[in-house]
This record gives structure tokens, sequence and C-alpha cells, in this order.
């Protein structure tokens, strides 16, 4: 008697085989798929990490000293916001490679084509509106409001009444929609809130 397997026997090995294939690719395609998506995830939280604590940053070392325009005419704020315009212009204190240099620059976040865009100028009075170093913060972002407090009420645009010309306010509260998720970043600024000659 000859021992061996015969057709039937290697017809149902081979649809067990490729049932096992099927089932494995699927689970690895499947697990690759998690994966990208735990991946963008993670590296959005990233991104929205770093865009807020530069943006904390650049508030919590905000300069209350009057700013000017680009033909060096003094400007009636030391603080610029407009909800309308979706922007923000105010000097803040980075640090600089050299001590010869002033720590004093003059930085603006605008909501540019649905991105949360930060122009770093060179100094606190540029002359040139256009030399500056730009950065998207943060993408495809819809929604964005801007509000500003003073003496316990959210106001649109600061200077919010000529009082405040010489002043920051108490609170800087930013909201966005990223993704179809609500972010609510408030900030306060640690600093004497009035400008003095």
């Amino acid at each position: 008697m000859k021992k061996g397997f015969t057709l039937i026997e290697v017809l149902v090995s081979l649809i067990i085989l490729s049932m096992i294939a099927v089932i494995s690719s699927n689970i690895l395609q499947s697990s690759l798929k998690t994966e990208r998506l735990s991946s963008d995830r993670l590296q959005s939280a990233r991104k929205l990490n770093f865009s807020s604590i530069t943006l904390k940053r650049d508030i919590r070392q905000i300069i209350n000293v009057p700013l000017r325009d680009f033909y060096g005419n003094q400007i009636n704020g030391t603080f610029i916001g407009n909800n309308t315009d979706n922007i923000m212009t105010f000097n803040t204190k980075i640090k600089s490679i050299s001590n010869d240099i002033s720590p004093i620059k003059r930085v603006e976040y605008q909501l540019d084509d649905n991105r949360l865009i930060r122009k770093q100028f060179y100094s606190s009075n540029p002359y040139d509106i256009d030399e500056n170093i730009k950065t998207v913060l943060i993408e495809d972002v819809s929604d964005l409001d801007l509000r500003f407090m003073y003496q316990g009420t959210w106001y649109e645009r600061w200077p919010s009444v000529p009082i405040t010309e010489r002043k920051i306010p108490t609170l800087i509260k930013v909201e966005f929609t990223k993704n179809k998720k609500d972010y609510v970043w408030i900030i306060e600024p640690n600093i004497d809130y009035e400008f003095k000659n």
C-alpha cells in the first residue's frame, strides 16, 4: 500500500492555507492603518503643543512699549489685536545669539489661508514689512476667535478704549477649530499691565 496525499487533501490544505493568508493579510493591513493613524495623531498633538508653547512664551515675555508703524510713526497701542482681521501684534523678549543685538523683537500672529502664522521681525520697530521670519504654526485652522480681557470683560479689539492704549490685556484667549475639534488657549501675560513714561 502506497502512502501519500490524495488530491482532495491537497486542495483542502491549499484552501485552509489561503484562508489563513487572507486573514493574516487583513490583520496586517489593519495594524498598519492603526499605526499610521496613531502616528498622525501624535504628530498633530506635537505640533499643537509646540504652537501652544511658542504662543504662550511670546505672550508671557511680552514687553509693554509703544509700537511704531513701518514708517516710524508711533501707533496708539503697546499691543494691537483684532478679532475681525485675526491678528495680534506686540513686542516680546526673544533670546539672541549675540549680546550686541537687542532681545526685543516684534511678533505678529495672523490667520492667513486657514493657517496660523507667526512672523518674527528683526527688531521691535521694523521699517520693512517683508523682512521677517515666517513660521506656520498650525494648519487647517477654522473659526479663529481672539479675545482680550480688561477689567473682567472680553473685547474683540485691542486697544478696546483709549485708556487701554498703554496697557496689555490681563488675559488673552485664542479659540480655534482644527480637524473638527475645538481648542481654547487662555494666556496671562506675566507683566505690569500698564506702560509708564
